[in-house]
């Protein structure tokens, strides 16, 4: 289904724009790419709605998605696993951030977001095989992974210090922590097969 609303809106595109025909194979896959994106942050909402916590859903985004644009980590073999993935990483950091608050486990948190900074430090990014990157992306991406990764981890280190916004960084946390933990599952991975 995907693939052929990403094949009809790159058929419309060049029924309105005189673009080279070599290219249409990378049109179609931005569009793939873009509407995968789309449903899963929009899921992410819907989900978040449901739980009575909208706040869970765009901290979880806001870090998670933008992060992981320039770490790399575990990709899904197809669109569908990846929304499926997307919304159960949602979940488990969701359910984990709110195991903290219940249980008043706020200790946890500087060493949690300070690992997690650390391994996005040390691995990033990770390169996917199927779409491999130039020196100059990896550079690029590597700045930036490291720059936002040791933002946020800042970030959430002065929040923690503030004492009264312990409940309102566990997500955040978390999130930070699940794209390390995509990382290290990427590389068991590789080591697996080798």
């Amino acid at each position: 289904m995907l693939e052929n609303i990403a094949s009809r809106l790159t058929d419309q595109l060049y029924l309105h724009c005189s673009l080279a025909p070599a290219k249409k194979v990378i049109y179609k896959y931005g569009f793939q790419l873009s509407l995968s994106t789309a449903a899963s942050m929009c899921s992410i909402i819907i989900l978040g709605t449901v739980l009575g916590n909208i706040s869970s859903a765009l901290l979880f985004l806001s870090v998670f998605f933008f992060l992981r644009l320039f770490t790399g980590g575990y990709h899904a073999p197809t669109y569908a696993r990846c929304f499926l993935l997307t919304n159960i990483v949602y979940l488990a950091v969701y359910g984990l951030s709110q195991g903290l608050v219940y249980f008043r486990l706020f200790a946890f948190l500087p060493v949690i977001a300070l690992a997690s900074c650390v391994t996005i430090i040390l691995l990033a990014p990770i390169q996917n095989k199927n779409h491999p990157m130039s020196e100059t992306t990896y550079a690029k991406n590597r700045k930036v992974a490291i720059g936002l990764a040791t933002l946020e981890t800042l970030l959430l280190l002065v929040l923690y210090l503030w004492e009264s916004f312990h409940p309102y960084i566990t997500v955040p946390t978390m999130s930070l922590a699940a794209v390390a933990v995509m990382m290290l599952i990427t590389l068991k991975g590789r080591r697996v097969k080798q």
